[in-house]
């Protein structure tokens, strides 16, 4: 018996040194923990000669505090894994060519050059050159994207194929990728209520446990029990009531999943906005930005009185060359497409509000609304205007000085992502509303396109705010999507607030709960499905932890518990259950087809009939160009077809209607 006692004693000091220290510097420290309540009942087995089961069961938490250290290192290095993914070296464009600077001396607006296979060091925006870069690292999206001139490029993203500058736009303390570390490192400070209960919870628990563990050793005695039995007992209760596990039970579920988030490109402010989407009943949207590419296109041309479709736009596009307009700028970029001549105008004017007018070749010609229009006294085509109205697109009139020559029709581009996001959302459960400042009758064609519950048109910001108010007195909780910068106030009101896009810097990290790096709508629901999943492994643990220490606490009272399984089992098989079961949020995979912008977008910008010799934009439908398959131009959205969304079978032949001859895209 004495060589089993010396044995133990030897094991205890080479194998739980570790737990021992961190003991003896939490008692200076003045704090009770579980590594006390381990060596307290370590110690104290040996005085009822017991102390091989207090060294195997001081040994088997040693085993389980080296394993969460292990694990929860591998969530945290995830910080410090995000902030290595750019490189420390930039190659700086001189005057002398270019030469290697350590990132953090380049300043914004200086060039950098980015070599084929190289990781990009700071963010910026593309000078010079052309390349695919794949973004895998800060959005989560695994197809590598193409930029060009005037496109924005993250830091960490790997340079595909050519060399390119980029004009540095953040210092490399401010990246994407930093700002998502250091936000990571604010959520874990930013704790939910579990979290917060639970620390409340620990803060008084120890101290009972072990005045319960006293009493249990003390008061059967007094009756005339046997004090070894009960003493025993009370050291079995010491170490079964361990908090450890429940401890646990959030904060590592949590850094599993703000770190999964931060892989996908969503950027979460705080454990509590994980906790949030309980509560959300409601999803409100901004449009333009948002549900849509804030990227004006020409969407049908309309001929009068013996104009053509290319002649309206040629027209149009001289006129429209001399204004700042942001849908003039669009006619004149469809114009370039088309590779359509530009004409000399003299007598340019702007009416402000209203139009523009000049005179080409000597003919004069006006461009601008219906009412403008409507003022010459033409004879209009008020079926045609209203229809084109009531479709959610914006008119813009041509006339000369006798009469209207064509009505060019102009739209918002629908993001690919947003019917997925929208009937992800309701099969979800979640009712979604548009709110937006737009016109009512484009509002009500996206709200239409998508299946939105409800949409509210030509709201001012006030407005706005007004309608977030009105929703929070009639549900739970309501999330508001914005791009972060003109829905500021309303996502501040909101109870969660998401922003979209990388731009989603300055105003929107001080406003926005949640932050998508890109533009893929599908990320909120992949924030949904995670927030849902980490709460509900939240809720396992605690109630696992919870339910093993309650039933092993009666079975110690009643004398069926000993010290090695209390440990083995209570304390460290309940602990590694916890950490297995938070890991599995790294498991998480996002079950909708991924569909690149790619794949519904060709380089192509027209149809061409070779043998009539006329040229026209490709038509549209459900708010973005359609799509060549074969011999025909199909609906986007059929691509995008899944068991989950319903499909639209719209599609056109490609053969002109005039001498059925094929028809080109190019």
């Amino acid at each position: 018996m004495l060589t089993a006692q010396i044995l133990a004693i030897a094991s205890i000091f080479l194998s739980s040194s570790g737990v021992v220290k961190e003991a003896i510097e939490d008692i200076r420290k003045k704090k009770i923990t579980a590594s006390i309540l381990m060596l307290i009942a370590a110690v104290a087995s040996f005085f009822i000669l017991h102390g091989q089961e207090g060294a195997t069961a001081l040994l088997l938490y040693a085993i389980a505090e080296r394993l969460e250290e292990i694990t929860t290192d591998k969530s945290r290095n995830a910080i410090k894994e995000l902030l290595e993914l750019a490189p420390d070296e930039a190659l700086l464009k001189t005057e002398n060519g270019y030469k290697n600077v350590p990132s953090k001396e380049v300043k914004i607006g200086e060039t950098i050059g980015i070599k084929p296979g190289m990781k990009v060091p700071l963010d910026g925006n593309i000078v010079k050159g052309s390349s695919y870069f794949d973004e895998s690292a800060i959005t989560g999206e695994s197809v590598p994207v193409f930029k060009k001139e005037g496109d924005e490029i993250l830091a960490a993203s790997l340079n595909s194929d050519s060399f390119v500058d980029i004009e540095v736009i953040r210092e490399s303390s401010n990246t994407i990728v930093a700002q998502i570390a250091e936000s990571i490192k604010v959520a874990q400070q930013n704790k939910s209520k579990h979290e917060k209960f639970i620390e409340r919870f620990a803060k008084y628990y120890t101290p009972i446990i072990i005045l319960s563990s006293i009493l249990v050793m003390s008061i059967p005695p007094l009756f005339g029990l046997r004090f070894y039995d009960w003493f025993y007992r009370g050291l079995v209760l010491l170490v079964v009531s361990c908090p450890c596990a429940l401890t646990l039970s959030t904060p590592l579920a949590n850094i599993a999943s703000l770190t999964k988030m931060a892989r996908e490109g969503i950027l979460v402010k705080g454990n509590r906005f994980i906790e949030k989407i309980q509560d959300i009943e409601v999803f409100a949207f901004d449009k333009t930005g948002t549900l849509t590419e804030g990227n004006l296109k020409i969407f049908d041309v309309y001929a009068y009185n013996g104009a053509n479709r290319s002649h309206i736009i040629s027209i149009a596009a001289s006129l429209e060359s001399l204004s700042e307009h942001p849908i003039g700028k669009t006619i004149v970029k469809q114009a370039k497409e088309m590779k359509l001549t530009f004409q000399a105008v003299d007598n340019f004017e702007v009416i402000k509000g209203k139009g523009i007018k000049g005179k080409i070749n000597g003919e004069l010609f006006y461009v601008g609304s219906h009412k403008f229009i409507e003022e010459l006294d033409y004879e209009l085509p008020i079926d045609d205007i209203k229809e084109i109205e009531n479709s959610g697109t914006i008119p813009i009139l041509l006339g000369n000085k006798n009469n209207i020559v064509g009505i060019i029709t102009i739209r918002d581009v629908l993001r690919v992502s947003a019917p997925l996001l929208i009937d992800g959302l309701k099969r979800r459960g979640y009712e979604t509303i548009l709110i937006s400042g737009d016109n009512k009758n484009v509002c009500n064609s996206i709200g239409e396109c998508l299946d939105i519950d409800y949409t509210y048109g030509e709201q001012l910001p006030d407005q706005k705010l007004q309608e977030i108010q009105n929703l929070k007195k009639k549900y739970k909780g309501v999330a508001m999507v914005g791009d972060g910068i003109n829905d500021a106030p309303a996502l501040a009101l909101s109870d969660l607030g998401i922003a979209i896009g990388a731009s989603a810097t300055d105003i929107t990290l001080e406003t926005a709960d949640i932050i998508i790096i890109n533009d893929d709508l599908k990320k909120i629901l992949i924030y949904i499905d995670l927030s849902k999943k980490t709460n509900k492994k939240i809720k396992q643990n605690i109630w696992t932890s919870i339910i093993v220490k309650v039933s092993f606490a009666v079975l110690t009272v009643i004398g069926l518990m000993t010290l090695w399984l209390a440990v083995g089992i209570s304390d460290m098989g309940v602990s590694l259950l916890v950490l297995l079961n938070s890991m599995t949020i790294l498991r998480y995979r996002f079950l909708y087809k991924e569909v690149s912008t790619e794949e519904l977008e060709s380089e192509a910008k027209l149809i061409i009939c070779e043998n009539c010799n006329t040229k026209d934009i490709i038509p549209q439908h459900h708010g973005r160009d359609m799509v060549k398959r074969g011999d025909k131009l199909i609906c986007w959205k059929n691509i995008l077809s899944s068991k989950e969304l319903e499909t639209c079978d719209e599609q056109l032949p490609l053969h002109c209607p005039y001498c059925q001859n094929k028809l080109a895209l190019k």
